[in-house]
């Protein structure tokens, strides 16, 4: 008889990992330099499909995942995902997540791990530009790293959202302020949750000695910041390779010249190995996320672990 495989869905999973321990646990893979391959992307309809395997030791996973732009104004959830976790040594399926859930959770926690290393350890204010799930669970995440974190001005397109997305970053324990896109990028950490096609900033409006992280962008049309401020900052990547396909800010800068991928002074693994710092107080550090498989991965095998599933 075939057993029913369990689900854990999104309140389970939030009491079973917390942000730290997701934190943690990119930070503890990529510290032991995972290999892993880039997503497949095709479109569905209307909306996007992502497919994201990634294996480690004694387990795999693949996420599904459906991007539906749409969707927010009809009251869903853009992102929609699913992520099926298998035993390597019998192929056997597992356990399914929730993974809008897992999304939610891991992509602040791959910003953390960065904004750990490179952010200025005196940072106190924190922008963000976005207003979906990510804007909140960013709050959470960078205060996880720099809880001197007291201030959080929210940007967005419209101001209902905007508001919707303040109410729920003040959940995490700073004061929140509604503001521009250049006010949220003039502040100590900024992090960009869009799907713009056009920068949302200019490098005259970004602090001495921020830290910025790259979050919304994923395909090469979609660029959040220009060239200039690329050019301005020491720049990291969660992966090189991935960043060549999908990184548009930097695929944009680099076709027109403007911007070198040679600038690029690591990747995520070297940040999560400790062998790259802030120079000082000065420095613009950024980190542009790609949004790799075995991220997912690294938190659902700490969910299995806890669970008693792996």
């Amino acid at each position: 008889m075939t057993r029913a495989l369990p689900y854990i869905d999104a309140a389970t999973l939030a009491d079973t990992v917390s942000m730290a321990a997701a934190i943690d646990a990119v930070r503890t893979c990529f510290a032991a330099r995972p290999s892993h391959i880039d997503r497949l992307q095709l479109a569905a309809g209307s909306a996007e499909m992502l497919i994201m395997p990634a294996a480690s030791g004694a387990s795999a996973g693949v996420k599904l995942v459906t991007i539906q732009p749409a969707n927010p104004a009809a009251g869903r959830a853009m992102i929609q995902a699913l992520y099926v976790l298998f035993d390597t040594e019998t192929g056997e399926a597992t356990a399914l997540f929730d993974g809008t859930a897992l999304t939610t959770l891991r992509t602040p926690a791959v910003s953390a791990v960065a904004t750990h290393v490179l952010a200025s350890p005196d940072a106190r204010s924190l922008g963000i530009i976005g207003t979906g799930p990510q804007a909140g669970a960013h709050v959470e995440a960078m205060r996880c790293v720099r809880p001197g974190i007291d201030s959080v001005v929210i940007a967005g397109r419209t101001l209902e959202n905007v508001e919707r997305a303040a109410t729920d970053a003040a959940r995490h324990g700073a004061s929140v302020a509604i503001g521009t896109y250049a006010e949220a990028a003039g502040c100590d950490i900024v992090c960009t949750l869009t799907r713009s096609g056009a920068p949302l900033f200019s490098v005259g409006d970004v602090a001495r000695g921020a830290h910025l992280n790259l979050v919304g962008s994923y395909r090469p049309g979609m660029i959040e910041v220009g060239a200039d401020v690329l050019r301005a900052a020491t720049v990291y990547v969660d992966d090189i390779a991935a960043a060549h396909h999908e990184a548009g800010e930097m695929i944009a800068a680099a076709d027109a010249g403007t911007w070198s991928w040679d600038d690029v002074q690591g990747d995520l693994a070297d940040l999560a190995c400790g062998g790259h710092r802030r120079r000082d107080e000065s420095e613009i550090t950024l980190f542009k996320s790609s949004w790799l498989a075995v991220q997912d991965l690294a938190v659902v095998h700490a969910a299995a672990r806890a669970l008693d599933l792996a």
